[in-house]
């Protein structure tokens, strides 16, 4: 479920809410696609070159089972704090604070009535190489 959701919507992770419906944590992609990756491979990188897909196929069948629920009970996932920018914060300083906490989701911050929005590395990234590039030129 967890691994469907950042592969169709090609999210950089996963926004954890409380039981409230507050966003409050991250799950990154990365720790998802550890997940789904076996552990005896992930210590013995050699034994990804000599499986083959149809072993492959059985791991990411039982990989692709799990629930959000089960991936957030699983302790190789580290939940992250869920990095909050202001609303009028620049790119420099989004992508600052982003880079500083190692984020790859932050929450703008919003009014108590609003719907919370977030922003992802990959958008930060393009906006600073759109405002990089030379004038009559997109990146």
């Amino acid at each position: 479920e967890a691994a469907r959701l950042i592969a169709e919507d090609h999210r950089a992770g996963l926004v954890v809410a409380d039981k409230n419906g507050t966003p409050v944590a991250v799950v990154s992609s990365v720790d998802v696609l550890r997940l789904l990756v076996p552990p005896y491979v992930l210590d013995d990188m050699s034994l990804a070159g000599v499986l083959d897909e149809s072993a492959a196929e059985e791991v990411w069948e039982r990989a692709s089972g799990r629930t959000i629920g089960e991936l957030l009970d699983d302790d190789r996932v580290h939940i992250y704090d869920l990095l909050v920018v202001d609303a009028d914060a620049t790119i420099l300083e989004i992508a600052a604070q982003m880079a500083d906490a190692r984020a790859q989701v932050a929450m703008v911050a919003h009014g108590p009535d609003d719907e919370p929005r977030f922003v992802t590395l990959p958008v930060v990234m393009d906006a600073i190489l759109k405002f990089c590039a030379p004038r009559g030129r997109t990146a």
